[in-house]
Parts: C-alpha cells; sequence; structure tokens
C-alpha cells in the first residue's frame, strides 16, 4: 500500500527541484518516486517508517543519526545526496527552522570560551593520530590545499599551499613568526625548513603539540620551531608575522574580536598576517550535525562576521582569495584515502563512527560544490603598509621580480 502521507510530503517539497536527478525508495512499502531531469544518479533508501519520520521531525540531525545507524542508505554518489539538504528548490515544511533552532541548541550547548575551548578542540583533533594519518597527506595537513591543476596531487597541492602562505607572508630568514593553531605542526617546519624563520606555535591539542614536537626534532629544527600546548589567547612575544590557518573555525561565534585583539597585541608594527579559514557567503548558525558530532563550539562564518573585527583593531586588508574548489578538490581527496582505509576505520571506531566521518566528508565536499561554503585567505598588514609589491604576481610566480611600491 502507497503511503500517502510521505508520498505527499516529497511531492510537495520537491515540485520546484531543480538539481541532479535522484530517486528515493520508501522500501517497508516498496515505493519508489523519482524527481529531477535524466536518469538518478543517487537513491535514497529509507528502510523503516520511524526513519522517514525523523528526519521529518529532525531535519539534517535526524537524516544523519538514522544514516549513521543504517535506517537510511544512499546508493550511488553520496556527496551529490548530501546537496540536497541545501538546495533552494527544496522545501520540506519547517526544514529550515529545525535546522537552525537544533543547531543554535548544541552551540549553545558547547561554547567556545576558555574553559571550555580545550575539551571542544580535544574531541575532534585527539581521536588519535594514527586516525588522520590514514588519509591525509605525508605533511599532515588537514586544510585546503592549493592546486596548480586539477590533476595535481594532494601532496603536492598541499605543499603548494604551504608555499603559497609563506609567500603571501614574505617570510624571510630569522624572521619571527607566530602560529595560531598550529595542527600537527606542517606548517610551521615547513615554514622553518624552507623559509629559515623561527616559529612559535600554539594549540590546545595534546596529541597534535606531542605529535608536532618529535618531529621537528627529527627534522633536526627543535631550535627554531616552539610548540607551545595553550590557548592562543595566552600567546607571549612581539613577532614579524602571524599564521592563522584553519583556526578561525574554532575560534567560535562572537568571539573574532578576541582573536584580532591577540593578532593586533602580538604582530610588529608593519607586520603582515594571513587568516586562512572556511567561511560562508552569508551569515547563518552551525548545522546541528557539526554542532554535535563534529566540531563542538565551532562555527563557520561568513567574511561580514569576522571583518568588523579586523577593522576595529585598524588591521588593513590587502588581499582576499576565496579558495572554494580548492576545497572540493582537496575534500574528495581526503573521501577517497578514507575509504581506501575504512576496514581499518572500523577496527578503530566501529561502523557508526565510520558512516558518520564519511558523512562529514562528503557533506563538507557538497557544500564547497554545491552550497553556501567558501575558503577564505585573508592577507593584513597592521600599521601602514610600506613597500607592498605592486600586483600580486609575486604570489602565484615567485620566480617572477615584481617592483614595489616606494612610498
Amino acid at each position: 500500500m502507497e503511503p500517502i502521507v510521505e508520498t505527499n510530503l516529497l511531492s510537495n517539497a520537491l515540485k520546484s527541484y531543480q538539481g541532479p536527478p535522484f530517486r528515493v525508495s520508501l522500501d517497508y512499502s516498496d515505493t519508489k518516486m523519482e524527481f529531477g531531469q535524466g536518469d538518478p544518479v543517487f537513491t535514497i533508501h529509507f528502510h523503516t517508517r520511524p526513519a522517514f519520520i525523523e528526519v521529518v521531525v529532525k531535519g539534517d540531525l535526524g537524516f544523519v543519526e538514522a544514516y549513521m545507524d543504517k535506517h537510511v542508505t544512499v546508493e550511488g554518489d553520496l556527496v551529490a545526496a548530501l546537496s540536497l539538504g541545501a538546495n533552494p528548490t527544496f522545501s520540506m515544511p519547517g526544514y529550515w527552522w529545525i535546522n537552525r533552532v537544533v543547531g543554535r541548541i548544541y552551540t549553545l550547548l558547547n561554547p567556545d570560551d576558555p574553559s571550555n575551548a580545550r575539551k571542544n578542540i580535544q574531541e575532534h583533533y585527539d581521536l588519535g593520530n594514527d586516525f588522520y594519518a590514514l588519509w591525509l597527506d605525508r605533511n599532515m595537513q588537514y586544510t585546503c590545499a592549493f592546486f596548480a591543476n586539477p590533476d595535481q596531487s594532494l601532496e603536492a597541492a598541499q605543499e603548494n599551499k604551504m608555499d603559497y602562505i609563506c609567500r603571501k607572508l614574505e617570510l624571510k630568514q630569522d624572521m619571527s613568526l607566530l602560529e595560531l593553531g598550529s595542527g600537527w605542526g606542517g606548517f610551521a617546519i615547513y615554514a622553518a625548513k624552507h623559509y629559515g624563520v623561527k616559529v612559535t606555535a600554539y594549540n590546545v591539542s595534546h596529541a597534535q603539540s606531542v605529535f608536532a614536537r618529535q618531529w621537528a626534532e627529527q627534522e633536526g629544527l627543535g631550535d627554531r620551531v616552539t610548540f607551545v600546548e595553550a590557548d592562543y589567547r595566552e600567546a607571549r612575544g612581539e613577532f614579524d608575522r602571524i599564521a592563522v590557518i584553519g583556526m578561525v573555525e574554532h575560534v567560535g561565534e562572537g568571539h573574532y574580536h578576541e582573536l584580532a585583539e591577540v593578532v593586533d597585541r602580538h604582530l610588529k608594527d608593519g607586520g603582515l598576517t594571513l587568516w586562512h579559514f572556511i567561511s560562508r557567503i552569508y551569515p547563518k548558525p552551525t548545522d546541528p550535525f557539526s554542532a554535535k558530532y563534529i566540531f563542538p563550539g565551532g562555527h563557520i562564518p561568513a567574511l561580514s562576521e569576522v571583518l568588523p573585527a579586523i577593522e576595529k583593531k585598524h588591521l588593513m586588508v590587502l588581499d582576499i582569495d576565496n579558495l572554494r574548489l580548492h576545497y572540493a578538490r582537496t575534500l574528495l581527496h581526503w573521501r577517497k584515502r578514507y575509504l581506501d582505509h575504512w576496514n581499518e576505520v572500523m577496527d578503530l571506531y566501529g561502523e557508526r563512527f565510520a558512516r558518520m566521518w564519511d558523512l562529514y566528508l562528503s557533506g563538507s565536499a557538497s557544500s564547497f560544490i554545491y552550497g553556501e561554503l567558501t575558503l577564505a585567505q585573508v592577507l593584513l598588514v597592521k600599521g601602514r603598509p610600506k613597500n607592498l609589491f605592486i600586483n600580486r604576481d609575486p604570489y602565484l610566480h615567485p620566480e617572477n621580480v615584481v617592483p614595489r611600491w616606494n612610498y
């Protein structure tokens, strides 16, 4: 017997749908419905009626939890399937309101104030270095790569990213560099090794800090790179340059002024700082899946949320890059590597966790391809800009000799 409630809901929600063609299979009633033009690129299987109701009642969180528990499965292109929730032509009654309310609740439960920041970070980054090493590149870069061409390897593209940032910061021998949020230490070590700078890096993840210190010693850079296991607000000293890579997302909604104050306090006059972070094309609450399971306390801001904090400290924007599709490619690389090590992930954390992280990587890729996520690189200077390149060419072509403004 055809389930009238479900078919009516889907028909109304998708009556104006424009996007990848797909099929919905209500397996518990042997009912199939198709939407979009062309052959379906994915099929969403609802194995039980309660799973369908859970999605209607709980929005995105209902879908991901039903998927994690195998009450919902996706046959075909999971990345395309996860674009459905962000598609403006999808209009399930109350869906957007539910997502906003549930996401806001979990954000309020995990504020990113100093007393809570360490716990929030450790819930994500202290899962185990072995887990991340399964699918990251050899430099353990967990931020957007920079591809010279779409076919470039992840290893090469991540080195491109690090060098791109070093060139934008105009790093030179024996400069002092402060890094806020150092991950496993890959960028700090790269900058010290290839540009001869002295780096002090702050991170609250214990697992990452231990890994980074050991790595620096192995590279013979223990005297040039110092990893401090502490919150960024505890930074000390004055520096020629400051790098903030993949950190703004963890500062938390409403705390960007604190980051700007820290940067202003520790950056020398005339110094450069680069902020590399995931952003949105407009302000929006954290999605409930990320807030509950992936990045507690985190918030992906729009530039309009970050720039006012920068402006209040009189930090001048010199350059803004949008690497949106570079991050989409990065995530597709990560997901392929992740799936190649599926059995190891299962052995480490079990199937529910494995399915959850596949959703996270796939959903993130989908958001950069189909949705509202971008990757911002914002280059700033403290005080009056001096001796600047006449154009952006040196960022992309370091071999070219480019004149500078002399006033």
